[in-house]
């Protein structure tokens, strides 16, 4: 059985490996990196994300989603969520090593 486990264990690193190189995995990750820059400086000020949604104009399951990775704010929105955090968002925009 230690081949079975040994395959199973490369496979799995293979997998990883595939997926991290893979646009919508590298994407994904983008995603959940800025929602956890806009769930950090909101914690930081102490605010809810029903205050925070409430000043933005949209709804809670909203910035929920963009929290979570799960959603993609439009340049409007993240306007709009820097005015209500009081705070300035700077966005750098580079094309990508790999491109």
């Amino acid at each position: 059985m230690t081949g079975h486990s040994r395959w199973k264990t490369l496979r799995t690193a293979s997998l990883r490996e595939e997926a991290a190189e893979h646009p919508e995995y590298i994407q994904a990750g983008l995603d959940l990196q800025l929602g956890d820059m806009i769930r950090s400086r909101r914690i930081e000020l102490g605010l809810t994300q029903a205050e925070v949604a409430r000043r933005a104009n949209i709804s809670q399951p909203a910035l929920s989603r963009i929290e979570g990775g799960g959603g993609v704010p439009t340049l409007a929105m993240l306007d709009r969520l820097a005015r209500a955090m009081e705070t300035t968002f700077t966005i750098t925009v580079a094309r990508n090593a790999a491109a």
